[in-house]
Formats: structure tokens, C-alpha cells, sequence
């Protein structure tokens, strides 16, 4: 995702609710072979700045041990990824689980219910998954934010555990494990990319579809 001190919103399949962010130092990784000490790269999330994606790309992440997705779908009330259709089609004809997320604009409550709309609308339109909608009651989310903002700007509780961000310099084990993923990087580069990817570690199977 990019890194900001906006507002936004992460998305977890088919829902979402709003988190802030602000970002750390990034680590450079090349390649993706890591020593058992280095965290795993489970979910990579990606946007329209990815471009379209291939099978043959996301195959290679497949293999590399990559279980999801994470895409881009809206920001505010007035973008849609245009590739958003292109790259739920490959991750799906991949075997990859699929989740969505929405950077928010809000400042008020009726802004973010216009904002929650929008989003569901996008998502229905790329994809026949009943889960992402769930009759629009939003069942399934999740808060994406630094991690050094939980408890002091956002709060987690039972049903949004979390998706933390922090970017050691020297990444290794696991951390935050009672959140549903950290997030350690956003410069891995996967074997057949182009570019760099953010990458995070699943500490359960909240982020994979049923």
C-alpha cells in the first residue's frame, strides 16, 4: 500500500473499516529466498501501480508460498482501480485467496457509510463471491495501520484483530502475533517481477477464503 498519514481503510474480502497509517523505514529485499529466521511472505498486496498482473507471475508467488491477496479497489468516492477487474480474474485463476481494501477520505460519519457504499458497489462488480457483500453487513474486516498507532490513534478488538505495519531493518521471527498479519516489508521482489512488493506474515487463516 502506499505510505501515508491519511486516513484508510483496509479491506478484508469484502469489508472494511477505517485504520491510519504512517510509515516506517523500509528494508530492501532482494530476491525471496530467506534463512528460517526471516518472516514468511503468506499475503502480497498490490494496486493499480503493479500494472496487470500474469498467471505466470502469480504462479511464481504461488510457489514461493504466497496464500492471498490483498487489491486495491477504491479510494474516496471517486476511484476505482481500473485494473481491478484484471487482477481479481488472475488471482482467482491463480488459487490465490482474494481479499479487497479501500483508502479512505472521510472525516465524518456519513462520509464513511457513502465511502463503505462505494466500495461494496466496485467490489460486487469483479466478483460473484456472495461473501463479499454478506447482505452488506460488512462481517468480515479488518483495521490496516502502523503498529505503533494501535492504542494511541485506533483501537483493535475482537473482530478486527488487526493488519500491522512495521519495517524492521533486520526482520525475523514472528511479531504481533495476536494480529491477524504484520506487515514487514514493502520491498520484496519476487523471482519474475519487475517491481517490489509489500509483503506480510499471516499469524492465522483470517486473510485466507473459506
Amino acid at each position: 500500500m502506499k505510505k501515508s498519514n491519511s486516513l484508510k481503510l483496509a479491506a478484508l474480502a469484502l469489508a472494511t473499516f477505517g485504520a491510519l497509517f504512517a510509515g516506517n523505514a523500509s528494508l530492501s529485499v532482494q530476491g525471496n529466498t530467506f534463512s528460517a529466521n526471516h518472516p514468511n511472505a503468506d499475503m502480497v498486496d498490490i494496486s493499480a501501480y503493479q500494472g496487470a498482473q500474469t498467471n505466470l507471475g502469480l504462479q511464481n508467488m504461488k510457489d514461493s508460498g504466497v496464500q492471498a491477496m490483498t487489491i486495491k479497489a477504491t479510494e474516496g468516492t471517486f476511484y476505482t482501480n481500473p485494473l481491478l477487474g484484471q487482477q481479481t480474474a488472475t488471482a482467482q485463476s491463480s488459487g490465490l485467496s482474494i481479499n479487497f481494501y479501500h483508502y479512505a477520505q472521510f472525516t465524518t460519519k456519513n462520509q464513511a457509510k457513502k465511502e463503505a457504499k462505494y466500495f461494496v458497489k466496485k467490489v460486487k462488480g469483479v466478483t460473484s463471491q456472495r461473501k463479499v457483500v454478506k447482505a452488506a453487513g460488512f462481517s468480515k474486516t479488518d483495521i490496516y495501520t502502523n503498529a505503533n498507532w494501535v492504542d494511541s490513534y485506533v483501537s483493535m478488538n475482537t473482530a478486527n484483530l488487526g493488519w500491522l505495519a512495521n519495517y524492521p531493518n533486520n526482520p525475523t521471527g514472528k511479531k504481533y502475533v495476536a494480529a491477524n498479519a504484520w506487515q514487514w516489508t514493502s520491498n520484496f521482489k519476487f523471482a519474475g517481477q519487475a517491481g517490489k512488493l509489500d509483503v506480510s506474515q499471516l499469524n492465522n487463516s483470517y486473510y485466507l477464503n473459506d
